[in-house]
């Protein structure tokens, strides 16, 4: 009986550890990055979603604030596409493909897209833009990191399409 109970103990224990390593694994992805680690999430703190980096220093940079409305008739409010975008921007920034955000057209709409290159070709969409949105001048105030520079220069001052590189931010 003493050795049945101790059995039962043992297994007990050993089930309780096991379970609790499951937990700690299936945290959401707005869970707080533990220090040292970097990346994309969405933050609701302040009460407006806004798409966050954090830094290897444990630093949190906002990016992007998600205030419009404008697409909640299709499914997408403020939260949605923070939620959408975070997790785009961090699938680019672990796969390498986060270098310079841009502008361009995708499925006949102006986007926010990532460029592996000045000049080079929108590939990956961050988000899409309202039809009567100017997409040059969405592309300059789309980082909340970028506030408060008056001058907002392109990589390339000839391109008549701007290219943020974003490869020292992360």
């Amino acid at each position: 009986m003493i050795v049945k109970q101790q059995l039962f103990t043992k297994v007990l224990g050993a089930t309780a550890i096991a379970l609790s390593s499951l937990t700690v694994f299936s945290q959401p992805s707005h869970a707080k990055p533990l220090p040292g680690e970097s990346r994309f999430l969405c933050s609701t703190s302040t009460g407006v979603p806004v798409t966050v980096y954090q830094n290897p220093q444990g630093a949190i940079e906002p990016w992007i604030e998600w205030a419009s409305d404008y697409f909640s008739g299709s499914g997408y409010n403020p939260t949605t596409r923070c939620q959408l975008v975070s997790q785009r921007l961090e699938t680019y920034r672990r796969n390498r493909q986060l270098k310079y955000i841009t502008v361009g057209v995708m499925n006949g709409q102006n986007v926010i897209c990532t460029a592996n290159q000045v000049n080079g070709v929108c590939q990956n969409l961050i988000y899409t833009l309202r039809r009567d949105q100017d997409p040059i001048a969405s592309l300059y105030n789309l980082l909340a990191w970028r506030q408060g520079q008056v001058e907002l220069p392109s990589t390339d001052e000839s391109s008549k399409i701007p290219y943020i590189d974003v490869r020292e931010k992360l």
